[in-house]
């Protein structure tokens, strides 16, 4: 406690943030830290800056998977007007089936401006280590590292450091990095395991490190913001649903055909009709039809059948467009989909993905303290979409009036000097 009292005292003096007249905003990601592990685990770090500033619940967007909700963090923008909908997923559009980090190939993937990029057009230098789809073609930031599997976490806090000691003309005013730890341990084994517990303090550890560098080394306005993408939830490998208790057998032989294409995600499958194949509305009627039969068949409470139309309003899947898939089969938590030759070997214990209204494990976190950033403001749960505009207002940044976030969501936090 005597530590995370020093750390409070640190960030509360005006040493921790400097004089600079232009105010820098590092972003940091924690993927798959659910907002419980903060009383389940009492990160000591992560504590002591929701006490010198503000925490709150971020709620993932639909679904609640890696690439998309990072993406509306960095867009401000809902799934369907960013571009990435799910972490696999068919763009009719383009023809092809979509593969993590498809941007740095064909800049049409992603349909709405990264934060990084609008920055930089207002003339603010931006540095990234990690971040999904950073790489994409003609918006990539000043500085960026690409993703790779070998980089340490260690790394990416000193990288940062780095990008702040640079001089002024150089030196980045906006900085996100990514880590991947505490995603990883909740996937292999479990939200509720001592893996988790271990790569949730090394993370705090580091980011203890951090601040106190942040505290003494650097001589400048910082606003640090901490955010997941999500939580975890423990699977049961009792409830796995094989594609033949989904698809009747004449579905299965349109997915056979190229008539219907079936991205597969281990919480939801997703279908397009293939209107070069399956043309008439009575014909993909039928599917539904057939679908919504075999789900009766089975008299299963693993998964739900939607069609385009009809798709839950929090999903924000209301538009008309290619990119809205036709049909949506969501697996009900803790199930998820499998392939036929499951043997109850599931290779995974926790997952996300599923929807998160009513889901309290898939709830992330948002901590944001800074020269900046008012203290104790009670904040209610809120959608990550609005965390562009409040870094937006922290820079002075012109409104972009194309995102889905609101920037009256988090307006109180503001203290502008």
């Amino acid at each position: 406690m005597r530590f995370l009292s020093c750390l409070v005292a640190l960030l509360l003096s005006c040493s921790v943030y400097g004089k600079s007249e232009k105010p820098t905003v590092i972003l940091l990601s924690i993927d798959g830290f659910s907002y419980e592990y903060l009383e389940q685990h009492k990160p000591a770090n992560l504590l002591a800056l929701a006490k010198s500033g503000t925490v709150a619940e971020l709620l993932p967007v639909y679904p609640s998977k890696t690439f998309p909700n990072h993406l509306s963090i960095i867009t401000g923008s809902y799934p369907i007007n960013h571009g990435i909908s799910n972490n696999n997923f068919y763009n009719p559009t383009l023809g092809e089936k979509y593969v993590k980090g498809a941007g740095k190939n064909n800049p049409a993937w992603l349909t709405a401006e990264p934060f990084w990029y609008v920055a930089m057009q207002q003339d603010i230098k931006a540095a990234v280590y990690f971040w999904p789809e950073s790489e994409v073609i003609g918006k990539t930031p000043t500085y960026n590292v690409p993703f790779n599997k070998k980089d340490s976490n260690k790394a990416r806090f000193t990288q940062i450091i780095k990008w702040l000691e640079l001089p002024q003309a150089e030196r980045p005013h906006f900085i996100a990095s990514y880590f991947s730890t505490v995603d990883n341990a909740g996937h292999h084994y479990g939200p509720r395991s001592k893996q988790v517990a271990k790569a949730i303090a090394d993370i705090d550890k580091l980011l203890g490190e951090f601040v106190s560098t942040l505290a003494n080394d650097i001589d400048q306005e910082v606003n640090l913001i901490i955010v997941s993408d999500h939580g975890m939830i423990q699977v049961d490998k009792n409830k796995a649903i094989k594609p033949s208790m989904v698809f009747d057998q004449e579905t299965i032989k349109l997915i056979k055909s190229g008539a219907i294409i079936v991205a597969s995600n281990d919480t939801q499958q997703f279908l397009y009709f293939n209107p070069l194949k399956l043309k008439q509305p009575a014909e993909q009627l039928q599917v539904i039809e057939n679908l919504k039969l075999k789900l009766v068949q089975q008299q299963s409470s693993l998964y739900q059948l939607y069609a385009k139309g009809s798709y839950p309003k929090h999903w924000h899947l209301a538009k008309d467009i290619t990119l809205v898939p036709d049909i949506i089969i969501e697996a009900i938590p803790p199930a998820t989909f499998v392939k036929e030759k499951y043997n109850k070997k599931l290779t995974i214990t926790g997952t996300h993905g599923y929807d998160p209204k009513n889901q309290k494990s898939l709830a992330g976190i948002f901590i944001a303290s800074g020269a900046n950033i008012a203290k104790g403001i009670e904040v209610e749960p809120f959608e990550n979409i609005h965390v562009f505009s409040f870094m937006s207002e922290l820079l002075n940044l012109k409104e972009i009036s194309t995102i889905d976030g609101n920037k009256k969501v988090l307006m109180p936090l503001i203290m502008k000097k």
